[in-house]
């Protein structure tokens, strides 16, 4: 009875054994894919068939690539709490190091988006404007000097018909120059609406912190 007794516990920690060598084995091609969420599933179903110390330290590394630093290091602590070798120890703490420098890391903050283009009215808006201005009261101005002359019928007939002359002349050059400027204000009008701006955003330093500046791109 002895005998088969014994026989039984060998056959039972023998099958155990090679449960978690096919866990460790599928451990092994997951890692190597890089599947290390499914990596860490066959770990622990590994450790809970065999709580061996080198499964501890694996599953520090799965959690690890994964990103989970803080449970990396209770796995380190864990396996270094088994007793390992001094080699062993010197890598768990240089993975626990890691890990804790991993979580002290700041989360890198985004700049701000760019505003949306948008219209722009410059310098050349503003001067073909007041040209254009210009241009259209000088016009006006000869229109009614124009329309004066014409109403003034004083004088001999020779004088009325230069003046007539004068004002004819008068009218259509004010007549141009109102055109003229009317052409150039509303250019500069339709060239405010499509004139639009970008803007970029690029680093400024600043004394106690770094910071951002809008630079316009045109």
């Amino acid at each position: 009875m002895r005998r088969l007794a014994l026989a039984v516990v060998l056959a039972a920690s023998t099958a155990a054994a090679e449960t978690v060598d096919d866990h460790l084995a599928k451990v092994r091609a997951l890692y190597e894919k890089q599947d290390f969420v499914h990596a860490r599933e066959e770990l622990l179903a590994a450790y809970q068939l065999e709580a061996r110390p080198e499964l501890l330290f694996a599953l520090g590394q799965v959690e690890l690539n994964i990103g989970h630093f803080a449970k990396a290091i209770d796995y380190y602590q864990r396996f270094i709490a088994t007793q390992p070798a001094a080699d062993q120890v010197s890598l768990a703490e240089q993975a626990i190091g890691a890990a804790r420098a991993r979580l002290a890391e700041k989360p890198a903050v985004a700049p701000p988006p760019p505003p949306p283009p948008h219209r722009e009215w410059d310098a050349i808006d503003t001067g073909i404007t007041a040209l254009g201005s210009a241009a259209m009261v000088a016009g006006a101005g000869m229109l009614i000097a124009s329309h004066r002359l014409a109403d003034d019928r004083s004088g001999r007939l020779s004088a009325y018909s230069d003046r007539i002359s004068q004002a004819e002349l008068l009218r259509t050059v004010g007549l141009g120059g109102v055109a003229v400027g009317a052409l150039a204000v509303g250019g500069a009008l339709l060239r405010w609406r499509l004139h639009l701006v970008d803007a970029e955003v690029r680093p400024m330093a600043a004394s106690g912190g770094a910071g951002v500046s809008w630079v316009q791109r045109w």
